[in-house]
């Protein structure tokens, strides 16, 4: 098997674990909004940190003792780590993903070097190969290729993360890993058998063809996966669209019917007022007055159109929208809604916004439907860096704010404890009182 020197170990295993770890993180940016590594910069930073410890390990156990459970050091140090990580910003579920696409990771950076090195070695030796200078070599063009694979598959980072929130706790999601757990397994066995043949440039050139098999095998699958998601995505995507807009006109045709019957009735008050005038009857003009203003009710509904939701770019979240919306009017609540620009969030800071709005909202219309003006205003607005979810709504003169996520008051409660529960760690919320306002602000990471 090849053999190199202490600092040309150290350098590859520090270029090749600061690009492993960067390719472990590319398609999660909810993981990458935590505080340290919401910057780029950041994060590289945080790469650096990770390939410098195993490194350091790395070496310090290969050189130091040839056992195979101290060897395993490192490996526990850079994924205890990672996993310390995921589980102290409470993002478990991200778990099965991420080590799937860490043995994608693991495959592209394997056969990428060991290409690299057969090259090297069959256009110069093996004498300059395993030396410091062909070491650096081989590094300098590692780190050009990957760069390049970096910028080239930038466009697969939204499918792929929309794909990752959907298969989420599925069991395509355990099946998929449980196949690619098989297939690094046996590639690892494939890798320790044949380092323990002579001939180390022909053993590297086999390993590389079946890491590069290997490779274009699950891109393959997971980009027939993707393309699949994509099209059940588009399908669900045009239903949704469907049924709100078949809500909209229902809607519409409702109010068009209370606007005709106000016309109609509206006529008829007409006429009976201007016929006391003429016989000069005031004392029943006057009664009729009454009796017009003590059966007159007014029109709750908010009128929210389809211009109103605009700004919200996901045809979920207009549904959603739409839906409370009506919901409130059922309650007898208006319900307005406000996005005065265009939001710009990802697919996963959407998604937690639906998560907020069903827990947020549907509570609050039996108790704000008791109250005096029954109106709610929802803000959704891009401030800072973050997406900003300002609610807005009535309470009595007897209400209190009972610790930081409960309103009490004679006449009900909200209840926002679930809803700060469910938050990621990245997200923040703020319950406040005034005099006659209450007002819930929940912001979450856009990146």
């Amino acid at each position: 098997m090849i053999t190199v020197g202490r600092v040309s170990y150290t350098l590859a295993n520090f270029s090749l674990v600061f690009w492993f770890v960067y390719f472990q993180y590319y398609w999660f940016p909810r993981l990458r909004n935590e505080r340290f590594l919401h910057r780029e910069h950041f994060f590289l930073l945080y790469c650096a940190l990770m390939a410098g410890g195993f490194s350091f390990l790395n070496t310090l156990t290969s050189y130091e003792t040839a056992s195979t459970l101290i060897g395993a050091i490192p490996i526990v140090f850079l994924l205890g780590v990672e996993v310390a990580i995921m589980g102290y910003y409470r993002h478990w579920e991200y778990l099965p993903a991420f080590i799937e696409v860490s043995i994608l990771a693991y495959l592209l950076i394997e056969f990428v070097d060991m290409m690299i090195i057969s090259a090297t070695i069959q256009l110069t030796s093996m004498t300059f190969a395993v030396s410091v200078w062909g070491t650096l070599t081989e590094l300098v063009v590692d780190n050009i290729i990957y760069a390049l694979l970096a910028v080239g598959i930038w466009l697969t980072r939204a499918p792929m993360e929309n794909m990752i929130q959907d298969i989420m706790g599925r069991s395509t999601e355990y099946f998929l890993l449980g196949f690619m757990s098989v297939i690094a397994l046996a590639y690892i066995l494939f890798e320790y058998s044949l380092q323990t043949l002579q001939q180390s440039e022909q053993y590297l050139v086999f390993l590389a063809g079946i890491a590069g098999i290997l490779l274009v095998g699950l891109t393959l699958s997971t980009y027939i996966l993707m393309q699949t998601h994509l099209q059940e995505e588009h399908t669900r995507l045009q239903m949704q669209q469907h049924e709100f807009r078949e809500q909209y006109t229902a809607e519409l045709n409702r109010q068009m019917g209370e606007v005709r019957k106000f016309s109609h009735d509206y006529q008829n008050m007409l006429l009976g007022l201007g016929g006391y005038l003429e016989d000069k009857d005031y004392a029943g003009f006057r009664q009729l007055y009454i009796d017009i203003r003590s059966g007159w009710a007014t029109s709750n509904a908010a009128e929210l159109t389809i211009g109103d939701l605009d700004n919200v770019p996901s045809p979920m979240l207009k549904f959603q929208l739409y839906h409370n919306y009506l919901l409130a009017q059922q309650s007898h609540v208006q319900l307005f809604v406000k996005t005065p620009e265009p939001l710009m969030s990802t697919v996963t800071t959407l998604k937690e916004l639906e998560q907020v709005i069903n827990q947020a909202l549907p509570p609050m219309w039996p108790v704000v439907g008791q109250l005096t003006p029954a109106m709610v205003t929802l803000e959704l607005k891009e401030v800072s860096g973050r997406l900003r979810f300002s609610l807005t709504f009535p309470v009595p003169t007897d209400a209190k704010l009972d610790g930081h996520t409960r309103v009490t008051a004679q006449k009900g409660t909200l209840d926002f404890s679930e809803l700060r529960e469910s938050l990621s760690q990245s997200a923040t919320m703020a319950l406040q009182l005034k005099l006659h306002w209450g007002q819930l602000i929940v912001t979450l990471p856009t990146g």
